[in-house]
């Protein structure tokens, strides 16, 4: 188990990135155009009992045939995380559920549906985040795994790394007693047909979570199938800490969707976590980062949702859609769509 601390994600963005200049900071602050997460996002009173689950289906282009069967998914596998949240059951639990049930629905970019690369291929990636402990567990480059989320969180939990690839990553599944399944099982005819017709899929239904459970955790997660037709052996931001996800629970949890080269480039994930550090709720934070992201990579093409430590919600992106489904204390029903 490897514990993270978040000031050494933000040393890292620092050096590469040269992100932490105050005067860069507060132009693109001052001149930021907010993006309109408000009517999607609600803030809750902060007390013991809050709960909070969001859940994305991936930022991009959904095609109109597609975005009511996202939208459904989206909401299924977030009732899944919700119901074991108001069980009392752990912010971690219900990540991993929420996209382990985005894994099996052939909608979405992830687990079963993902998307082939140039060798005709599935290769999946996942990674999740524990903010109470801070730590994390990614896998990369699988091939046989049916929820590949599950296998980072053995990562996380039985080994001593971080990340895990490849041959490796399932040597180490079928140690821990994971079934593998061929290849095929992956590939749905929607996947193939794309495949056999050359068209790009592009990078709209990857999946995630992020949750808030009573005892005050939070926790992240991802998983996708990447990018169709990319070469094999490419890896995206799901399993890249502080790009694709991060979690501490002094003050919120995110994760991200869309481009993965915009995503890494721009350590998204970190960007909108250092802004809670400085004491801004989810919905500011998440205002705040377009500016941030688009200063860093212009014209870059991500969604993200978050959770703040006190139960806070919100969601934003730069793409044209993103699908969502939320739901924290208070609420009677389950909050989706797709905008």
């Amino acid at each position: 188990m490897i514990a993270v601390d978040l000031s050494t994600i933000i040393d890292f963005y620092r050096r590469q990135q040269k992100l932490a200049c105050n005067y860069r900071l507060a132009l693109c602050w001052r001149w930021s155009k907010p993006i309109e997460v408000r009517k999607w996002s609600a803030m809750t009173a902060m007390n013991e009992s809050n709960i909070a689950i969001v859940v994305h289906g991936g930022a991009g282009d959904i095609p109109l045939d597609r975005r009511e069967l996202a939208e459904q998914g989206c909401r299924e596998a977030a009732t899944v995380g919700w119901e074991l949240l108001t069980s009392g059951r752990s912010a971690v639990d219900a990540v991993e559920a929420a996209v382990r049930a985005l894994e099996d629905n052939p909608v979405f970019n992830a687990g079963r549906g993902s998307v082939l690369n140039a060798a005709g291929r599935v290769e999946m990636d996942a990674g999740i985040m524990d903010g109470r402990t801070r730590d994390a567990g990614a896998v990369t480059l699988i091939q046989h795994i049916r929820h590949p989320i599950s296998l980072a969180r053995n990562v996380m939990e039985a080994s001593d790394h971080l990340i895990l690839g490849g041959e490796g990553a399932e040597a180490f599944a079928k140690k821990m007693g994971f079934e593998l399944v061929s290849n095929d099982y992956f590939v749905t005819e929607r996947r193939l047909a794309q495949y056999q017709k050359r068209l790009r899929a592009g990078t709209a239904d990857t999946v995630g979570a992020v949750a808030l459970d009573r005892a005050g955790h939070v926790a992240a997660a991802n998983s996708t199938g990447g990018v169709s037709f990319k070469l094999p052996g490419r890896i995206g931001d799901s399993p890249i800490l502080g790009a694709g996800f991060l979690a501490d629970d002094r003050y919120g949890a995110v994760a991200t969707t869309g481009q993965g080269e915009h995503i890494i480039q721009a350590g998204l994930s970190f960007l909108i976590m250092r802004l809670m550090t400085k004491g801004l709720r989810a919905v500011e934070a998440s205002d705040r980062v377009r500016s941030l992201f688009i200063e860093s990579v212009p014209n870059g093409k991500a969604g993200w949702i978050v959770v703040d430590a006190q139960g806070g919600v919100a969601i934003g992106h730069t793409t044209r859609n993103l699908s969502f489904a939320w739901r924290v204390s208070g609420l009677e029903t389950m909050v989706s769509g797709l905008e």
